[in-house]
């Protein structure tokens, strides 16, 4: 995407999340409320009905336009719509009357969930209406915690390596970053940092996965001095500037997120390869929740059981680059190594959990201000 990358959070709705993470564990004890009828009898009342649900900017949003949303309308003959978002959707939903949402069924990571589930944003699932469930790699539930019981899960993004091939080095292993030959040749993110530090998290065995970005800025001091042995090209702000970067031969080798790759990838191939390093890589999920106040309870509660079915879930894999949450889809032809197990994508997929956000969140200052200096260090000459 032009990102609209997926690290641009705002410093008030970032303050927000650090003010209000003791009101998650109360939001998460809130009453279910479930739809006025079930959804086999109440299918045929549902033609020309709306109903908003929020993707994520730029490629995602397109993708899920065309393989889940207008597949959706000529089935139902609804009239479902989609619009882009970030980070931006809880203080959209807080500034709306309550009984008036903006949307009625929003995209959302952890980081989008625990700012949602402070504000008590969103509805309970009744999980005996959406028979899809059983298809799902019990992983989602797991890292999710209590969570769960919000929304269901569509899939995820992740952290990928781009390389050029006139760079010598394949997109195999974070460890290439450290390359001689990549030297002066590298672009990763300035704007989301939290994922960059994830790479040498991952490549460290003092802690499984990236469990070392959730200790305290000293604890993390060893990340920050791994990061500082690089040789920036440029640090990008945006997807629109890690694109121009590649193309105009500024860099060779750049992180990029998974919402990205496949768009990239598919215009571009001849020139670069993307792809997960052997060692894993950061991730997050892309759960979709109903929320508080929409007066389209039942349609949403119908779409949410779609976003389950397995021709809904192929459909989008095919166009992306995202991992899906159903362990029965068929890998695409531009994936071909795609994770078709619950011990692949455990070993493949490091989650930015919620419990990771709420430890991370109250250092972000410290962390963010660390990170300049980082930044500074490795584009210097």
């Amino acid at each position: 995407m032009a990102r609209e990358t997926k690290g641009l959070i705002s410093g008030i709705s970032r303050r927000r999340l650090i003010k209000s993470a003791a009101g998650v564990a109360a939001a998460l004890g809130a009453p279910a409320i479930i739809g006025r009828a079930p959804i086999s009898s109440a299918r045929a009342d549902f033609a020309g009905e709306n109903l908003i649900v929020v993707s994520w900017s730029g490629n995602h949003e397109l993708s899920f336009r065309a393989a889940v949303v207008e597949p959706f309308n000529e089935k139902y003959g609804t009239k479902v719509e989609t619009v882009g978002g970030w980070d931006q959707m809880v203080s959209q939903i807080v500034a709306a009357p309550a009984d008036n949402p903006p949307f009625d069924i929003t995209i959302a990571d952890e980081y989008t969930s625990s700012a949602g589930f402070a504000e008590k944003l969103f509805l309970k699932t009744d999980r005996s209406r959406i028979p899809g469930f059983s298809a799902v790699y019990p992983w989602f539930d797991e890292e999710r915690g209590p969570a769960k019981e919000y929304g269901v899960p569509f899939g995820g993004g992740s952290l990928w390596m781009l390389t050029a091939k006139s760079a010598e080095l394949k997109p195999d292993s974070w460890r290439n970053f450290w390359d001689a030959k990549a030297q002066g040749k590298i672009t990763m993110d300035a704007a989301a940092f939290y994922w960059d530090l994830c790479i040498p998290a991952i490549l460290s065995d003092r802690k499984p996965g990236i469990e070392e970005v959730f200790e305290t800025p000293t604890e993390m001091e060893p990340l920050f001095l791994e990061l500082e042995k690089l040789k920036m090209a440029k640090w990008y702000k945006d997807g629109a500037e890690l694109t121009n970067l590649m193309l105009q031969d500024e860099a060779e080798v750049a992180t990029m997120y998974s919402a990205d790759a496949y768009g990239f990838i598919k215009e571009h191939g001849e020139e670069f390869e993307a792809a997960i390093p052997k060692e894993g890589t950061a991730s997050y999920t892309n759960w979709f929740l109903k929320v508080r106040g929409t007066r389209h309870a039942d349609l949403a509660d119908l779409f949410m059981a779609y976003l389950l079915e397995k021709e809904t879930q192929q459909r989008f894999l095919d166009v992306s680059t995202d991992f899906m949450s159903r362990n029965d889809l068929t890998p695409p032809a531009h994936w071909a190594n795609y994770p078709r197990s619950e011990e692949t994508i455990r070993q493949t997929f490091k989650l930015f959990s919620i419990d990771g956000w709420s430890k991370f969140g109250p250092n972000w200052d410290a962390l963010d201000a660390r990170m300049k200096q980082t930044i500074a260090k490795t584009t210097q000459g």
